[in-house]
């Protein structure tokens, strides 16, 4: 069974409630108008009404490549044991059990795998979208971790917060006379997020419970002079 429409018609959070109503098991694809933004797909798989994995393209090449930038591995293994990979078992937690990733990096990765999908959903003024239930899963998209697709609202709530603060905090910082970051919000957010991982400071957008005070402690951590390794610091970049 399919269900197809656009966000103009229902929005992301109407979507998923839908999902979460039934506990679906599926995939949402969404299509990028040319007209409200450069044309481009986002991919989001649900399992029993939790999000279980999300990526740009069909190409299963998604999180490998993102493992990939953060080198805590060298490229040779990862790809070999992607190989070795039984393929109904996810790449994270067969990475995890062959001693290659640690819990922490699992979950940085699996946040950051939804974050990249959702920053530029949710800016977005329409989309087609398309749910086919019970399509396979991308198992080597899949970090093995997953998350209720009712945490979406509240995170596109935050996304919305946390691009005023950075708006508002570049004005001031322009008022005062300093140079300030001329950095797109999704690489904001990423880069943060990241800032937050390396340093061991905890940082999740899926919290549900969070003030705004909370939020502004986010956009004052993108401005501290901390340090992220240069290989996933160009990677972002680019």
């Amino acid at each position: 069974m399919s269900i197809i429409g656009f966000l103009s018609d229902f929005s992301l959070p109407e979507i998923f409630r839908f999902i979460d109503s039934g506990s679906k098991t599926g995939m949402l694809t969404l299509r990028v108008l040319p007209e409200s933004s450069p044309a481009s797909h986002h991919y989001i798989w649900v399992e029993n009404g939790s999000i279980v994995a999300a990526a740009s393209e069909l190409n299963e090449n998604g999180l490998l490549s993102l493992i990939q930038q953060y080198q805590w591995v060298s490229d040779r293994v990862v790809t070999k044991l992607a190989q070795l990979r039984p393929a109904d078992q996810p790449l994270g937690l067969y990475l995890r059990k062959q001693g290659v990733l640690r819990a922490e990096q699992l979950e940085h990765l699996f946040q950051v795998q939804l974050v990249q999908q959702f920053c530029v959903l949710f800016k977005l003024k329409d989309a087609h979208f398309k749910f086919e239930q019970n399509a396979p899963f991308p198992t080597q998209e899949m970090t093995g971790l997953s998350l209720p697709v009712t945490v979406v609202e509240v995170l596109l709530q935050k996304f919305v917060v946390l691009k005023q603060l950075f708006v508002a905090r570049r004005i001031r910082q322009e008022k005062n006379g300093l140079n300030t970051k001329p950095d797109m919000f999704c690489h904001q957010i990423g880069l943060t997020m990241d800032i937050a991982f390396f340093h061991s400071l905890h940082l999740s957008l899926f919290e549900t419970d969070y003030t705004l005070a909370d939020l502004a402690q986010i956009v004052e951590l993108y401005y501290r002079p901390y340090d992220i390794p240069k290989s996933k610091f160009a990677s972002a970049m680019s």
